[in-house]
């Protein structure tokens, strides 16, 4: 019987990258965001791996649309056994000019998200005796960022979710952990690390001195939802170089 992953936001970078990790340890892999394009893109690469992957398009902020993406991933790979929650916005504004509104779509997309589509796994996790639900955090999660204050709150409940999660659904064999990435090469951080001034800045504050790469938090994940980590459960994994101990 094959491992089945079901992994939001995998049409780019991150999500990508762990698709392709998963893929690599034989994996079958449910592919879920909104383009369509780069959908496809994911799944030829991890075609190359020779395991199954099916993709379902879709936004995260539709409940209907997630509980479909879990009944469709049942039905082409035959169960669940591990979720990424991966899909993410990063709306850059200063309290001032952040509505409301935009606050509470962060949020939507960010946090509820998250909880909707591992609350939708739940039954097929528990099904198959257990699994693992990893949820993409962020460093900004533990730190106070101006003009960041919706993904800051959004990525500080992940954790707060994380934990609850696991001391729930540990008596079903099911792990909760959460991976908080530091800067990591991607869309949302390309603008800022293309300014060679403020990269260099950035990357001056972190311990490694350099900002890391897709496929390590790819590898990462690979590890967490392995046998070799089947005591960890309920906590956030940073792999930032180092800049979350130094906050």
């Amino acid at each position: 019987m094959s491992r089945v992953a079901l992994i939001t936001g995998a049409s780019r970078n991150i999500g990508r990258a762990i698709a392709l990790s998963l893929a690599r340890e034989r994996y079958a892999i449910a592919c879920f965001a909104r383009d369509a394009v780069a959908l496809e893109e994911t799944a030829a690469l991890v075609r190359h791996f020779g395991v199954s992957v099916s993709v379902h398009v879709g936004d995260v902020s539709d409940e209907q649309a997630l509980n479909e993406f879990v009944s469709g991933a049942v039905r082409a790979h035959g169960g669940v056994d591990v979720v990424v929650n991966n899909a993410g916005v990063m709306p850059e504004a200063r309290t001032a000019e952040l509505s409301v509104q935009r606050f509470r779509q962060t949020i939507e997309v960010n946090l509820v998200a998250q909880y909707a589509l591992a609350r939708a796994a739940h039954p097929s996790l528990r099904a198959r005796g257990g699994g693992v639900v990893v949820n993409i955090g962020s460093m900004f999660g533990a730190m106070g960022v101006p003009g960041a204050v919706a993904y800051c709150a959004s990525k500080a409940g992940i954790e707060g979710l994380t934990r609850a999660l696991a001391a729930e659904w540990a008596r079903d064999g099911i792990r909760v952990v959460c991976v908080a990435p530091g800067y990591i090469v991607s869309e949302i951080s390309r603008e800022v690390l293309d300014n060679q001034e403020l990269s260099s800045r950035i990357v001056s504050r972190i311990p490694l001195r350099r900002v890391g790469q897709p496929m390590e938090v790819g590898e990462l994940v690979a590890f967490l939802v392995s046998e070799k980590a089947a005591y960890i459960t309920g906590e956030t994994i940073a792999i930032d170089g180092g800049q979350r101990m130094s906050i």
